[in-house]
């Protein structure tokens, strides 16, 4: 029932309707589909169990799941029509499709001996393939032409055409390995701190998209490279050099109509969002990103990821009921539980408000939502910890403090062995000088003022994406309380 309730929730009003009509015109046969599907469209999702009494009065067997299967299927040829095709605001998602739609019918039409009707379906691939840098698409439609010209053209003309298909295949497989390339570097930067030994081979992944977008010219993978710029240069703390690289991503979308798309001026505004934060250009920042969530559709994962910068741009003004209200936002996201780790952050994010706003005991026990984030051992294990050291004091459970100081030490020692995560090692300097002055703060601060110089050189140097991490810094905390 998941796969059916994943479809009907997607399905325009309109849909529905089209569904239901033709439910009423299929034969008897299909009588318990229409009302298996009036049930989905009625109730909230249930067990099987639900709709197979409803239907059948008995617990599911063979001849419900025929029924549900049915419903399914039609479902998908509902979604899949020439409709369906050209319904997307992106001229080149819908171009894409339509291409692969022509892909098939050509590949059909060749299988079948029509000759003629396939190389004109296969020639407009290729025009339309090359207008918005389709390269699979493209390469595809050539190799099946390729495969027909070897008994209708001469040995010297097919050896030419063999040199240019190889030739397209290598820029094929070169154009593969950067987008690959890219959403590698991409899922690295957005769940988890960066090691050290980490940005070496990050910098020459990012180099060699460089290189194969220059050789290849190919819009989409300059777009990419400009991205990995971007992320890559944000957590190396070179702001101004990565707003340099959002705004000529922005201009690539806005200039090059095989690229354009409302979901990518939205990425665009996105990172200068991001950019400007990190400037600590508030308004600028928040400008931008409420243009970006406007673009998104409020159902979308991009919407939930992009509700972060708002919060941490409300957050970092000290707006902390407008951060709340983009928590409770995220909360009610439709795939909030699709992810476990941004699922994680976000309940990291509400311990952070609710700290700030005094509620101690909440904020405690928030934390256990928090579990998953522990895996990031350079970034989110070590908030976590300070911010539960934090809450501790706060709540009077000076018992427990001084387990959890230790622990946080050995867990240091074990995993920041590299001396470029200075901030990691300098924060338990601090914690344990606290600890051993029985938590005065004042006495602290003032032992610790050398610590403390160390740690903000760290946060400007500090390869770590502290403002994605760190949200409540300990230096600050403990000069609030004196």
């Amino acid at each position: 029932m998941k796969l059916i309730y994943d479809i009907v929730k997607k399905l325009r009003k309109q849909e529905i309707r089209q569904i239901r009509q033709k439910i009423k015109n299929s034969p008897f046969e299909y009588e318990k589909m229409g009302k298996l599907f009036d049930l989905v469209t009625r109730y909230d999702e249930r067990e099987e169990e639900f709709y197979s009494q409803k239907l059948y009065g008995k617990l599911p067997d063979n001849t419900f799941r025929v029924t549900k299967s049915r419903l399914k299927r039609m479902l998908e040829n509902i979604v899949l029509n020439d409709k369906s095709l050209t319904g997307y605001k992106s001229p080149a998602i819908n171009a894409r499709l339509q291409v692969q739609k022509k892909l098939l019918q050509g590949e059909i039409l060749l299988g079948r001996g029509a000759y003629l009707a396939s190389k004109n379906l296969l020639l407009q691939v290729i025009s339309t393939a090359e207008k918005y840098s389709f390269h699979n698409e493209y390469f595809q439609a050539e190799l099946l032409l390729y495969r027909n010209h070897s008994i209708r053209i001469s040995v010297k003309e097919f050896e030419k055409k063999t040199d240019t298909l190889l030739k397209t295949n290598h820029l094929r497989a070169s154009i593969n390995e950067a987008m690959i390339l890219y959403y590698s570097i991409s899922n690295l930067l957005f769940n988890q701190a960066v090691k050290p030994e980490q940005r070496a081979r990050i910098r020459e992944q990012i180099d060699k998209i460089k290189a194969i977008s220059d050789d290849s010219g190919h819009s989409q993978i300059k777009k990419r490279y400009f991205l990995s710029e971007i992320y890559f240069l944000q957590i190396s703390n070179l702001h101004k050099e990565a707003l340099e690289f959002c705004h000529k991503y922005l201009r690539l979308i806005q200039e090059d109509r095989s690229q354009y798309s409302e979901q990518e001026i939205a990425v665009a505004y996105g990172q200068l969002a991001q950019v400007y934060l990190r400037l600590g250009e508030l308004d600028e920042a928040q400008n931008y990103a409420n243009q970006a969530l406007d673009i998104f559709s409020k159902e979308e994962m991009n919407y939930l990821t992009g509700l972060e910068l708002p919060f941490h741009i409300a957050f970092e003004g000290g707006n902390y009921r407008d951060a709340m209200k983009y928590i409770k936002k995220a909360f009610k996201h439709p795939q909030f539980e699709a992810s476990r780790m941004l699922a994680s952050k976000w309940h990291y994010f509400h311990a952070c408000i609710l700290f700030k706003t005094g509620d101690f005991k909440e904020a405690y026990m928030k934390l256990n939502d928090t579990t998953p984030l522990l895996a990031d051992k350079y970034g989110m294990n070590l908030s976590l910890r300070l911010l539960e050291i934090m809450i501790m004091f706060e709540l009077q459970h000076y018992d427990l403090m001084e387990t959890k100081i230790l622990n946080m030490r050995q867990f240091i020692k074990r995993t920041q062995k590299n001396q470029e995560l200075m901030r990691p090692i300098t924060l338990i300097k601090v914690l344990i000088k606290w600890y051993k002055n029985n938590y005065d703060f004042a006495k602290t601060l003032e032992i610790t003022r050398s610590e403390l110089e160390k740690m903000e050189e760290s946060v400007r140097k500090s390869s770590m994406r502290n403002d994605k991490f760190e949200l409540i810094r300990l230096e600050e905390w403990m000069r609030e309380k004196v």
